[in-house]
């Protein structure tokens, strides 16, 4: 299955489950490395950038990096939604510091796929307040 279509199928199950959430999905062409979906909820805002493959660990390409380099050095957040296909998971993790302009990835939630009905209740609560 192409890649795009996993992440689409992805962001269907997040919007479907995770509930009182505003969800836009972007998909632009003229901002490299922009994330591909934009949450809020209570008065939270952050993105979401969706991976889904077979590799250990979610990887950002160099536009990625920049641009989520500046957000959060902003105060903005920035989470990778990962479904690592190898593993059977969905894990949540979120981009912290950067150092050397690499970005620190932090696992912040796993949970086996397919995701039991009160993980998705775990994932907005991260989402929101985390």
């Amino acid at each position: 299955m192409a890649l795009r279509k996993r992440e689409s199928k992805l962001f269907d199950r997040i919007k479907k489950n995770i509930k009182n959430i505003h969800f836009t999905r972007i998909e632009s062409s003229t901002i490299n490395g922009i994330p591909d979906v934009h949450g809020v909820g209570l008065g939270n805002s952050f993105w979401i950038e969706l991976k889904s493959n077979t590799s250990k660990e979610p990887k950002l390409d160099k536009y990625q990096i920049a641009w989520c380099h500046e957000y959060v050095r902003h105060g903005g957040r920035v989470f990778i939604m990962y479904q690592a296909l190898s593993q059977g998971a969905i894990e949540t993790y979120s981009v912290k510091s950067f150092s050397h302009t690499l970005p620190k990835l932090v696992k912040v939630h796993s949970t086996p796929d397919p995701v039991p009905v009160s993980r998705w209740d775990e994932i907005r609560a991260i989402l929101i307040h985390y």
